[in-house]
């Protein structure tokens, strides 16, 4: 079959391998001089089981409702003219419940842990060396309180199969030497 891919960002060219692989002819388009130029060439790559939680959780509303007058919120919502945006917006927040919240980290674990499997093989296949790092994540807390609930807040993830380490404060420090000078302000953390 011959196919063409719109994109030679990280999904495109992903996408072209592996129907090539699959033995079909494939032309792909970018409308950059190279690939990964656009959004691709800004995000870290990180394929990261362990941070699968979603956005859209029963909490994400009232972050964005305050992201209309604080600046500090990790979800940011800007009032536009634009009709998709309320569109959007509609969905999103019908994903907003905890039974949605919790079959979609589910689903993104999932995919997650995929595709990690399906990138070591693409790097065994075509002996790519590049500077990788696949170690896992580390989530520190500063008070005891907030680290109870990390860790009740994780078990979602390791009740699918996410292998999770509670490190106290030396442990953390031992994990991550840098976090050293910031020793007295951590609690514990979570690694996975």
């Amino acid at each position: 079959m011959r196919v063409i891919v719109l994109g030679g960002g990280v999904v495109g060219v992903t996408t072209a391998y592996q129907l090539q692989k699959d033995g079909h002819e494939v032309a792909l388009i970018e409308r950059q001089p190279q690939v990964a130029a656009e959004t691709s060439w800004g995000n870290a790559g990180m394929i990261a089981p362990g941070h699968s939680f979603v956005w859209s959780s029963p909490k994400a509303p009232m972050i964005l409702l305050k992201s209309l007058v604080l600046k500090d919120q990790a979800l940011r919502f800007r009032m536009s003219a634009d009709p998709r945006l309320y569109s959007w917006s509609w969905r999103f927040l019908m994903e907003c419940t905890a039974e949605k919240a919790r079959r979609n980290t589910l689903l993104k674990h999932r995919l997650a842990a995929y595709s990690q499997s399906v990138l070591r093989e693409v790097i065994a296949d075509e002996a790519i060396d590049y500077d990788r790092n696949d170690r896992g994540i580390l989530y520190f807390h500063r008070s005891q309180q907030a680290l109870d609930k990390g860790v009740e807040h994780m078990k979602l993830l390791e009740s699918d199969g996410q292998e999770i380490r509670l490190l106290d404060r030396e442990g953390v420090v031992a994990l991550d030497p840098s976090l050293a000078s910031a020793r007295g302000k951590i609690a514990g953390g979570i690694y996975c």
